[in-house]
């Protein structure tokens, strides 16, 4: 029997307004957040399921960056907004 992935409480992420450059940078923290806990997932799934966890990583990805595009957000701002949530 594989053992029970290691879950973290969900991180407290700050309120903000829908369609702006701020609910962007969210957004794309809330990716980051989802494709670790993806890959600690695919470490212990087979098969099929491994590949339905690659698709659904692709599309977060899509939405990243398709919010990253939209705003204008430079990766190093991304990565520091990242650090900033994951700091608190």
């Amino acid at each position: 029997m594989t053992p029970v992935p290691v879950t973290r409480p969900p991180r407290a992420l700050p309120v903000v307004d829908a369609g702006t450059r701020e609910s962007a940078l969210c957004t794309i923290a809330n990716v980051a957040t989802a494709l670790e806990t993806l890959r600690e997932v695919r470490k212990h799934v087979r098969g099929d399921h491994k590949r339905r966890l690659d698709d659904v990583a692709v599309v977060l990805r899509v939405v990243a960056l398709d919010a990253q595009a939209t705003y204008a957000i430079a990766d190093e701002e991304a990565r520091s907004f990242i650090r900033d949530c994951r700091s608190r």
